[in-house]
């Protein structure tokens, strides 16, 4: 049904915006000209109404200019609009009226609102064809006016500009110059390969990234690299010159097990890991350098757990001076517990330096190529060089009886794990002097990929001892209070690095606590522990997502609505995408079972009902319970939800599994309609959903009185506001008519089809995109004046049908020739009617030939029409004493109807057999081919046996048809026996047709 599904009424504001957001600048005279050409039943106030509105970001003498938010949301809604109406709509003229009326406008902005229409106009094609000239003159005449407004406009620009090869290279041209919250690149992979960026690289500077062999893997960081940092770098690291870029690009040439070159992305705050086998490895930047990285050995690898955690907690001393740190071991197995399920644990209690020592060092010869954390808790004291840990037998006054921090930090780094962080929660004794803390540690570190340190030395006031592992377990648990863009532990994140933990202690320690953590770092940070934020995770009872704050919950929601509305999600995901967003809040839920909705839709699309409704089934289990909480936004959508679920079973004709959800769906928005009538329109699409059900159900007094109260209903909306209502007024008086047409009162279906094709006719008339419209009324009609023997008018109404459509098909073949098609077969049939044979043939072969091109080009679901039109061909051919052409017919239908069948067991089978029927006919008018008749009669014969074994009330007279059929061939072919034995059988099929109805 073609009634509008939005999801809630669009006011008359909102409507003129959403046509406005392709315009950088609205002027007074281009609202007046979009309102009058689209919206003209809309009244001069909504200009008023509109230039004073929310939507607005500023006014001035010469027009307005919509705020960037809401200019985005409304050209997603006018990418819906577009797509729903029909080419030749109104709103499809909206793009020649901006030209019009911006005729004078700056060539830069005219460019920037042509890519804005191509956008929301789905044309994405076009869009890198439109900014080419741009991108020219950049860097190759170095416009830098081009330069500035790029700058200024690239907020303003739909993602999709943004997200086109030409659109991506346009932005590194102006990136280094423009703050990076600016500009908040999204993308990941580059849409263009190295080889392709040679004017691009012409006008970039270079910068500096590291690349490292790692064994089999090479590790490429994106990050610009300081160059005072390049110094010293540990062995099988190189720093590679690469243009700016965002992502870095390269090129891994093929060599070794390479068969084929691989180009690479690489975010500028991430690193990646590829699998490059042995040998050297090439890489080609954008400006057609190769570097040669020569071949490593492959680094020892082990297998154990994903991470090991080693803690050491000093609670009790022997030393008199160091009082007992009750917390120690309880505060340690807390931060062990927050690192998760996938490292192993192991912690020492109250142990001697040198129990920490040998364990230490025992770590070494345990190598471990998963990452390895160290958390220390206790007490540091004072020394040269630096902070010395004491353990149980410690002696202030005797360094010797304490270990440096650098050593545990260099016996940590030694371990052979990939990673090392190490944790060092310490405690000043009291009465010691406070102007001490942890130095960095040396430089020289470089048998781990990355080495992290946080250390922090508190004084020993009660209450301030257990403060960094408390806080510690907080963050690791939960994150940090304040997240910089684009520093982990965002909702998309999966995972955590080391590096974006020591992000996390430097922005999010309290201020005015004592001691601030010290931290360090050195190579390339990597996947540490998973991200206690990651949206799509089970969170634990004690931790509810919505307590992360307004903005979290917002990304996370648009993340978690990512992965409900993808069909490839896996239903496990999706089902914890749901409850994730029910966590978030009663508003949120209601957004994912919309959004579950439109992922059903598209399932039910792409032919996946099953899923499809399960997807609807889920949005009304999610909202039955937030119906009595939020009932202005839950019941609306569970009115939807309904709606869909009976949709999606309706069109598996699965009528008692659809019954209960739309009179359910009737009967929500019967109650919403009373108070809210913009739910009126939506009552009527479920009323003509329910007669669609009712009539399969076989309740065909019931299907015709809901027809009746839907044709009512949109009859007095359509009253209210033609343009919008006409549609579905037209569509409800079809189904009437099919419904009169089911209790046999043929005379009233036709004055319903008549009125239906008179409301489309007026819409026509009114607005010439509703030409395909009308053509389908059209049809309708004709078959109704079939029905009642007006043999005549049917004729001249399908003319009229065939004649609109070849005008649509010129205009527009893709879409309409099918429709043609469908027509040209239909006026041949009431050419027939009216005894004009060879009309009939000849209008059956345009209809063949134009089916028949559509399916050689890939519509292949157009194989039915086409196998039925060659039917009607063949029946012509043969009663005009044309029998070859005939059986020609008769065999292609066979052959498209067999295809069909075998894709699709059962579903074609009765057509099959029914041309079946038709080439034996034509074969038995040849003669020479009746033995070949005979063949085809059997086989129609044993499908009418299937088919009457599972209908027999449906099929019995089609059975006793095709076996009579059969015994005349046999008996022409002299098989007198096996015909009479087919009489007996036919005899027998009518007898039974009281015992089996």
């Amino acid at each position: 049904m073609t009634v509008t599904r939005d999801r809630h009424a669009v006011d008359p504001v909102e409507k003129l915006a959403t046509a406005l957001s392709v315009a950088v600048r609205v002027e007074p005279e281009l609202i007046r000209a979009v309102r009058l050409a689209l919206f003209p039943r809309l009244g001069v106030e909504t200009e008023s109404d509109l230039w004073f509105s929310g939507l607005v970001r500023s006014q001035g003498p010469t027009g307005i200019v919509f705020d960037t938010a809401e200019r985005h949301r409304l050209q997603r809604r006018l990418e819906r609009w577009l797509r729903q109406q029909p080419q030749d709509a109104p709103v499809h003229s909206l793009w020649r009226i901006v030209q019009h009326v911006h005729a004078d406008l700056s060539p830069a902005l005219l460019l920037e609102e042509e890519v804005t229409w191509l956008a929301v106009a789905g044309r994405l094609a076009e869009i890198d064809g439109a900014l080419a000239p741009a991108f020219k003159a950049i860097t190759q005449q170095n416009r830098d006016g081009l330069r500035q407004w790029l700058a200024s406009a690239w907020d303003r620009l739909p993602q999709a500009v943004r997200d086109s090869p030409t659109g991506w290279q346009l932005a590194q041209t102006v990136r280094p110059r423009i703050p990076a919250r600016r500009f908040p690149f999204a993308v990941e992979r580059a849409p263009l390969p190295a080889r392709r960026l040679g004017d691009l690289a012409r006008v970039l500077d270079d910068i500096r990234i590291t690349v490292r062999r790692d064994g089999d893997e090479l590790e490429v960081d994106g990050r610009a690299a300081d160059p005072d940092a390049l110094i010293d770098v540990p062995p099988g690291t190189y720093a590679l010159p690469v243009p700016d870029t965002a992502p870095r690009v390269l090129t891994l040439l093929a060599g070794g097990p390479r068969e084929r070159d691989e180009d690479l992305s690489v975010p500028v705050t991430w690193q990646i890991r590829v699998q490059v086998g042995p040998g050297p490895v090439l890489l080609r930047s954008a400006r057609g350098q190769v570097f040669r990285l020569p071949d490593q050995a492959p680094a020892r690898r082990g297998g154990g757990p994903a991470g090991r955690f080693l803690g050491i907690a000093v609670a009790r001393y022997e030393h008199a001076q160091l009082p007992p740190l009750d917390h120690s071991r309880g505060l340690c197995r807390e931060v062990g517990a927050a690192f998760g399920d996938t490292y192993a644990k192991e912690y020492l209690a109250d142990p001697s330096l040198a129990a920490v020592t040998e364990r230490l060092t025992r770590l070494t010869a345990l190598r471990h190529d998963g990452p390895l954390v160290v958390y220390v808790r206790g007490y540091a004291l004072p020394g040269p060089g630096g902070p010395r840990l004491a353990f149980r037998d410690s002696d202030p006054a005797r360094p010797d009886t304490a270990l440096p921090s650098e050593t545990l930090f260099r016996l940590a780094a030694g371990s052979g794990a990939d990673q090392v962080l190490v944790l060092l929660d310490t405690v000043r004794p009291p009465g010691s002097d406070v102007d001490w803390g942890y130095p960095p540690p040396p430089m020289d570190l470089t048998t781990a990929s990355w080495t992290g340190r946080i250390a922090v030395v508190v004084p020993h006031d009660t209450g301030w001892d257990r403060l960094f592992g408390s806080w510690l377990v907080r963050l690791l648990r939960r994150g940090p209070d304040e997240v910089p863009q684009g520093w982990g532990w965002s909702p998309r994140d999966r995972f955590i690095t080391g590096g974006e933990v020591l992000r996390a202690v430097s922005t999010d320690w309290p201020g005015e606590y004592p001691s601030t953590p010290r931290d360090f770092a050195t190579g390339v940070p990597r996947e540490l522990l998973p991200n206690p934020r990651f949206a799509l995770r089970r969170f634990p009872d004690d931790l509810n997502p919505a307590d992360f704050g307004e903005a979290y919950a917002h990304e996370a929601a648009a993340f978690l609505g990512e992965v409900i509305g993808d069909v490839t999600t896996s239903r496990e995901d999706r089902d914890l995408a749901v409850a994730n967003m029910v966590l978030l809040g009663p508003d949120r839920g209601v957004e994912a079972a919309v959004a579950l909705d439109d992922v059903a839709e598209r399932l039910a699309a792409a032919g996946r009902r099953t899923d499809a409704a399960a997807a609807h089934q889920h949005a009304i289990t999610v909202l039955r319970p937030l119906a009595e909480r939020l009932p202005l936004q839950a019941l609306p959508a569970l009115g939807a939800s309904l709606y869909g679920l009976a949709s999606r079973h309706a069109e598996a004709y699965r009528w008692a599994e659809a019954g209960p959800a739309v009179e359910e769906s009737v009967a929500l928005r019967r109650r919403l309609a009373v108070d809210r009538p913009e739910q009126r329109p939506r009552l009527g699409e479920s009323l003509h959903l329910w007669s669609l059900v009712l009539h399969g159900s076989g309740q065909h007094e019931a299907a015709l009185s809901a027809a009746a109260e839907a044709v009512d209903l949109f009859r007095r909306l359509a009253d209210e506001d033609a343009l919008t209502h006409r549609p579905a007024l037209a569509v409800s008086l079809s189904s009437l008519a099919n419904r009169y047409g089911s209790l046999g009162r043929r005379q009233q279906a036709l004055q319903a089809a008549v009125s239906a094709a008179a409301v489309r006719r007026e819409q026509a008339e009114a607005d010439p995109a509703g030409r395909p419209d009308l053509a389908r009324s059209l049809h309708v009609r004709w078959y109704w004046e079939r029905a009642v023997q007006y043999v005549a008018a049917a004729h001249a109404t399908m003319f009229e049908c065939v004649s609109m459509r070849r005008d649509l098909a010129a205009l527009h073949p893709e879409t309409y020739r099918p429709q043609l098609a469908e027509s040209l077969n239909c006026l041949a049939i009431s050419l027939a009617d009216l005894g004009r044979v060879d009309g009939a043939i000849m209008t059956a072969r345009e209809a063949v030939g134009t089916y028949g091109e559509l399916v050689a080009h890939g519509a292949v679901d157009l194989r039915q029409p086409l196998a039925r039109s060659q039917r009607n061909l063949a029946l012509w051919l043969g009663t005009q004493g044309r029998p070859a052409e005939a059986v020609s017919a008769a065999s292609e239908a066979v052959g498209h109807y067999r295809e069909l069948e075998a894709e699709q067991s059962g579903l074609h089978r009765a057509d099959l057999a029914d041309a079946l029927e038709m080439r034996s006919w034509a074969l038995d008018l040849l003669g020479d081919g009746r033995p070949r008749a005979a063949d085809a009669a059997r086989e129609a014969a044993n499908l009418y046996r299937r088919l009457f074994a599972t209908q027999p009330r449906k099929y019995r007279r089609a059975l006793a048809r095709s076996l009579n059929t059969l015994s005349i061939r046999l008996d022409t072919l002299g098989r007198t026996k096996e015909a009479a034995r087919l009489r007996e059988e036919v005899r027998a099929v009518l007898a039974d047709s009281d015992g089996t109805s």
